[in-house]
């Protein structure tokens, strides 16, 4: 599986929106791109993941291209409340977890 999916939450206002987060395995230059208008706590959201990742003894992709897609695109994404979800979805993609078996999608 190279795409997995889960969900998390952003306060937009004084209320809470649903995001939904999927991370996408790639060939080309090893890397991370998170794209649907992050703002620079969420875009430092990959070294945040990444050292959590690895601090934790879990595989980290190093070798593939990562995309992070957040949507709905047109809402700017403000914190760093996705990072789970973004360490989720990435989890899954190298099967170390599985969200659809325990009924879990937002974190």
């Amino acid at each position: 599986m190279t795409l997995a999916r889960a969900c998390g939450v952003v306060i937009n206002g004084v209320e809470g929106l649903v995001v939904d987060i999927e991370a996408y395995l790639s060939q080309g230059l090893p890397g991370m791109a998170i794209v649907g208008l992050p703002d620079t706590a969420v875009g430092e959201a990959r070294d945040r993941v990444r050292a959590a990742v690895q601090n934790s003894e879990l595989s980290w992709p190093s070798e593939r291209r990562i995309t992070v897609g957040l949507s709905p695109a047109s809402v700017h994404k403000r914190g760093a409340s996705l990072d789970l979800g973004i360490a989720l979805s990435l989890l899954e993609i190298r099967k170390l977890v599985s969200l659809t078996n325990q009924g879990w999608k937002c974190v």
